[in-house]
């Protein structure tokens, strides 16, 4: 048997330290401090759950894309909980009911990654799902759960670790990282589901200028992303589209004799382009 030098380290599954990584990125201690406690009384104590936050109480130290990229990185827990300051957990039952909901989850689609309270499929009729309560008792609710779902609301999103998600580099601000993550999820072969995890949010969220901007940022990345177009490797090519029909016209000989006749042309007249 060939012996391999002793400096080749083997690489093997790492045990989690904690079941759950709790991520919060803060602007008010107070505010902090009271969805802590609502989660130690709800079961996520400190004996198998840890605790990240960014500090963003006196300024921006990061923003929802590079704190959740570091949350991700170095969550040591099997699940990580990304969430707003902003939100309580009213039932002190609510461990039990996410594990309930994990499990469920195990059984129905073992091939999940991201979990949340709420949500959007991808169609335009029924779209939303979600079950949230809001100040004052009112609860809303609206779809069938567990709903498999195009993107989540910020407010409460789980992560499974092992799964191996971030954010995208190119995107940044405070919005849509729900979709993002699930857009990245689904590329990498994960699914993405509403549960019907009841809990408190104080805010209805803000579509304020930042809001509009992040949108143009996703809308811009996620559409140059998705373009038709020829993929080429070393050692072939073929045409990418949401269309057999197109696919199939764009690998015909003829057809791709005069797409590389035409970019031909085109790098001639502006070369370098």
């Amino acid at each position: 048997m060939t012996q391999l030098p002793e400096f080749v380290k083997r690489v093997e599954p790492e045990p989690y330290m904690f079941r759950y990584t709790i991520c919060t990125l803060v602007t008010d201690r107070d505010e902090y401090a009271e969805m802590v406690g609502s989660f130690i009384r709800a079961g996520f104590t400190a004996a198998d759950c840890e605790y990240l936050m960014v500090n963003n109480v006196e300024a921006n130290t990061m923003d929802a894309y590079d704190g959740i990229n570091v949350f991700l990185r170095g969550a040591r827990g099997e699940f990580v909980i990304l969430c707003h300051q902003d939100i309580v957990l009213t039932n002190p039952e609510s461990r039990t009911l996410l594990e309930s909901r994990i499990s469920e989850m195990a059984v129905l689609d073992p091939k999940w990654a991201v979990l949340g309270n709420a949500g959007a499929v991808d169609r335009l009729y029924k779209r939303q799902v979600y079950n949230i309560e809001y100040p004052g008792g009112a609860v809303e609710t609206k779809g069938t759960f567990p709903q498999k779902v195009c993107s989540v609301d910020e407010n409460f999103i789980l992560v499974k670790k092992s799964a191996g998600l971030s954010l995208s580099r190119d995107i940044g601000g405070f919005h849509f990282y729900g979709l993002d993550i699930c857009m990245l999820a689904e590329l990498r072969g994960y699914s993405c589901y509403v549960i019907d995890f009841l809990l408190l949010h104080k805010s209805r969220g803000n579509a304020d200028e930042a809001f509009e901007s992040t949108l143009r940022r996703v809308k811009e990345k996620y559409s140059a992303f998705l373009k038709s177009r020829y993929i080429n490797t070393t050692i072939g090519s073929f045409y990418l589209s949401g269309s057999p029909l197109k696919n199939w016209i764009f690998e015909t000989r003829l057809f791709r004799r005069v797409t590389k006749t035409y970019e031909e042309i085109r790098a001639k007249i502006n070369p370098g382009s």
